[in-house]
């Protein structure tokens, strides 16, 4: 049993354009961010999608619903809490650089360093984040993984084999389900606004795209993952 997984980020939202932490703070897309989500509408239309699910936040509920108008036979939007951005605590709307120089006075320049450069750079990222939340609210890393494990299995449970299943959720929760399948395949910065990943999930789980925001590529990992399927897209 494979089902295939479209992974997709929000759209941009005015926390993004400000550069701050945004969370689980709810907030909609700006118009660049609905522009965007329409044209990956456009971009994805010729795939079925045999289901889709999104976080309850305003920005996954805007780009999962631009992507299925795009779908006549669109299957129902399902939310989903387990698909919520990591929670910054304490920190929510900070910005980024703000927490950097924060990082950066409590212990110092190679713990910085450490954190975009060295590997496993997602853990640690995600750790520091923990650790920088003076109020101790901050989801843990462990509590992170289990989450969103738990609910990519139930999401995998709930489709029949073969299915195209569509999930739009949030920078850092995507990043935790490809860092436990493929760390390597990460990238640094994580994932770009309404970019798209593909992971078949089956008796072994494999991630085939990662990040993907040309139409090109886009369209050449729909092919492969329909070719897989035995029902190419159109």
């Amino acid at each position: 049993m494979t089902v295939h997984l479209y992974l997709v980020r929000h759209g941009e939202t005015e926390m993004n354009r400000a550069q701050r932490l945004q969370g689980i703070t709810d907030g909609p897309l700006t118009a660049k961010g609905l522009a965007a989500a329409a044209t990956l509408g456009t971009i994805l239309k010729h795939v079925h999608f045999d289901a889709a699910y999104s976080s309850d936040r305003r920005r996954a509920k805007q780009t999962a619903k631009a992507i299925l108008d795009q779908h006549p036979d669109a299957p129902p939007l399902q939310e989903l809490t387990g698909l919520r951005e990591y929670y910054f605590g304490g920190n929510e709307g900070m910005k980024n650089m703000a927490l950097m120089r924060k990082t950066q006075r409590r212990f110092g320049f190679g713990a910085f360093a450490k954190m975009w450069l060295a590997a496993p750079q997602f853990r640690t990222l995600v750790r520091n984040f923990h650790a920088m939340d003076d109020t101790g609210q901050a989801e843990t890393f462990d509590a992170l993984m289990t989450r969103i494990d738990t609910t990519f299995k139930q999401i995998v449970a709930a489709n029949q084999p073969e299915a195209n299943v569509l999930v739009v959720a949030h920078g850092v929760s995507l990043s935790a389900l490809i860092y436990q399948l493929a760390p390597k395949q990460l990238p640094v910065t994580l994932l770009k606004n309404t970019s798209v990943s593909l992971v078949d999930a089956g008796a072994t789980w494999q991630v085939r795209g990662v990040d993907l925001t040309s139409e090109k590529a886009v369209l050449a990992l729909a092919a492969e993952a329909g070719a897989a399927a035995g029902h190419p897209a159109q």
